[in-house]
């Protein structure tokens, strides 16, 4: 009896490790520009996203000889068809304190062999520059970051230049991580340091 209450408290523990886990924001941009196999230049219609000072255009896998993350679906030229790169920002999000983690998929532009620039932006928490040959592969973007307390951001893709071919962009998301309260890191080891004491006393 005793063991099967140990046994019941530790997965208890397991289970509130594992409801801790989210979805804030995510993205992969295929239900973007209509049907399926469907492109757009100066795309401004995102159910997620706002493009401001430029335009960016949505891209159909294959569509002007492009290929999306995973060579399926729909992503986004980071610099679309005005000769002025849009900023492409999400709607604002809420984090409460935690600990989180952002991913995003970007390539070089696929179509020429210039280099282009992009600043990506995540207030207080991620700040970085890329430089993509047009040959650069599809590559994960992941950072892990402590939000200290309660804050609303949003996430922010700036692309430079202007010649109409820019950095690829797929697959954004942003997950809360699996961050259990001391109270459960309390229960689990209890629970574990029981289970092996009955087993070491029924070894007796």
């Amino acid at each position: 009896m005793i063991k099967r209450t140990l046994l019941a408290l530790v997965a208890g523990s397991m289970l509130s490790i594992s409801a801790q886990a989210g979805v804030v924001f995510e993205d992969n941009f295929d239900l973007e520009a209509g049907a399926a196999g469907s492109s757009a230049l100066n795309y401004n219609n995102f159910d997620q996203w706002s493009v401001s000072n430029g335009t960016v255009d949505v891209v159909s896998n294959g569509g002007w000889g492009i290929h999306c993350a995973g060579n399926t679906g729909k992503c986004v030229d980071l610099d679309g068809s005005t000769h002025n790169a849009g900023m492409f920002s999400s709607d604002t999000f809420n984090l409460a304190a935690g600990i989180y983690s952002l991913s995003f998929d970007i390539s070089g532009n696929q179509r020429t062999g210039s280099n282009d620039n992009l600043q990506v932006t995540l207030d207080g928490f991620f700040n970085q520059s890329f430089n993509l040959a047009y040959n650069s592969l599809w590559q994960t973007v992941t950072h892990t970051f402590t939000v200290n307390s309660d804050t609303s951001n949003n996430l922010t893709f700036n692309h430079a230049g202007g010649d109409n071919i820019g950095i690829m962009l797929d697959n954004v998301s942003l997950h809360s991580v699996e961050v259990p309260e001391p109270g459960t890191f309390a229960l689990f080891a209890l629970g574990l340091a029981g289970v092996g004491f009955l087993r070491k006393n029924q070894k007796v």
